[in-house]
Parts: C-alpha cells; sequence; structure tokens
C-alpha cells in the first residue's frame, strides 16, 4: 500500500478539485464528497480488501483526480479561446498577439 502521507494528499487534492465544481455548496452535503471519504474509509487498512491489486484503489483515486483536473483545464481553455466560431483573419493574428499591415488603398496613394 502506498505511504499514509501519499494518500491523505490525494484525497486533498480530490477534495480541491471537487471544490471548484462545487463552489456554491457546502463540499461535505455532496454526496461525491460522502462516496469519496467512505471509499478512503474502506480502504484505509487494505488496498487489497477485494482481492485487486495492491495499489489499484490508489490507482482509481488518482485516474479521477486526473479526470476532474483535465475536465476543469478543458473548460478553462473552452472559455478563453473556443465558443467563437468561425474567426477572422485580424482575430485569428491578434489571439496569438500579432498585427496585420495595413491593407492598401489606391484611393491614399
Amino acid at each position: 500500500m502506498t505511504s499514509p502521507t501519499a494518500t491523505a494528499q490525494l484525497f486533498r487534492s480530490l477534495l480541491k478539485e471537487l471544490r471548484f465544481i462545487n463552489s456554491k455548496r457546502n463540499i461535505t452535503e455532496c454526496p461525491t464528497y460522502q462516496f469519496m471519504l467512505e471509499q478512503f474509509k474502506n480502504h484505509k487498512v487494505t488496498s487489497e480488501k477485494y482481492c485487486q491489486g495492491k495499489h489499484d484503489v490508489v490507482h482509481v483515486a488518482d485516474t479521477y483526480l486526473c479526470l476532474l483536473e483535465s475536465t476543469r483545464k478543458h473548460q478553462e481553455l473552452t472559455e478563453m479561446y473556443g465558443g467563437k466560431g468561425e474567426r477572422s483573419i485580424e482575430a485569428s493574428a491578434n489571439i496569438v498577439g500579432l498585427k496585420l499591415p495595413k491593407t492598401y488603398d489606391p484611393n491614399n496613394s
């Protein structure tokens, strides 16, 4: 089994991500929190309780943490860059910090 410190750090990281998701309500009332707490308590003594691999429970929790973090980061990137449909060439250039040259106007020569 992994060290208790590593398991506690994993639990705290999961709580941090749950707080991002449920920012409007108390985290202890969230069913996801209650399920997570129950799972960590059930596998406190050993992670081989159900004849699974030695670190299987920790691996599942770590994978779930990765999913939550990736979902949050994807949502942030989508809000920042996506959802606007087709952009003009000028708008696309501005996103990456470039400016287009002024177009030639034959009337102002």
